[in-house]
């Protein structure tokens, strides 16, 4: 039947997106870990987080080979956003920083790590809406510039990732359901969906960060 032969061809479209995102994030990390271990020796603690990240890139890696469907892709997003999570403690020690809370990814882009705290964004179309930022990107909202957001491949564009529409948001919603930040996410998407570049707003007050446990 006809209904039988687009469904599966929207969800081989959405298959393919979201493996293509996946890949680009894996790659990502994998050259963020590479720069990080040609940083020197370090103490056990950090050689610990080290550890943990590319235990995590190593499995998404793997997973990435086997990803059967667009569902699916949750293993990688949290896989990743552990590794990330592990990289940015080790990033903290190594700076004699506090060790950074474990939360929702930076919005504008999750390959950021976890935000640092909440900003305030404004899009060409619609309300004020307080999303995570990482503490670069929030630093760039202070200072009245545009972070850089998650570009994805779609055909031969290259687009800001809510522009891309449903083939990826299996993928790239992921990375917020754990907070229960899904709902604004998706509100933002369909509010941007097409408008290009949003207005940034300022900021809350400095990301908050506390010690996190061992």
């Amino acid at each position: 039947m006809e209904w039988v032969r687009r469904r599966r061809r929207r969800a081989a479209l959405e298959l393919g997106q979201v493996r293509l995102m996946a890949e680009e994030d894996v790659i990502q990390f994998g050259e963020e870990l590479i720069r990080f271990g040609a940083g020197g020796e370090h103490d056990a603690e950090v050689r610990h987080d080290y550890q943990v990240a590319l235990d995590a890139y190593e499995s998404a890696k793997r997973t990435v080979d086997k990803l059967s469907s667009a569902e699916s892709a949750g293993a990688i997003v949290d896989t990743l956003n552990a590794g990330r999570y592990a990289l940015a403690r080790a990033r903290a020690r190594i700076a004699g920083d506090l060790l950074p809370e474990r939360r929702t990814p930076c919005f504008f882009n999750p390959q950021h790590g976890p935000a640092a705290g909440d900003v305030v964004w404004t899009p060409l179309s619609g309300p004020t809406r307080r999303v995570p930022a990482c503490t670069q990107d929030a630093a760039r909202i202070r200072a009245g510039e545009d972070p850089p957001v998650r570009m994805v491949r779609y055909g031969e564009l290259r687009l800001p990732a809510w522009e891309v529409g449903a083939p990826n948001e299996p993928y790239l919603t992921g990375f917020f359901t754990a907070t229960g930040a899904r709902a604004q996410i998706m509100e933002l998407k369909m509010r941007l969906k097409g408008e290009g570049r949003g207005q940034w707003g300022t900021d809350l007050g400095e990301p908050k960060i506390r010690r996190a446990y061992d």
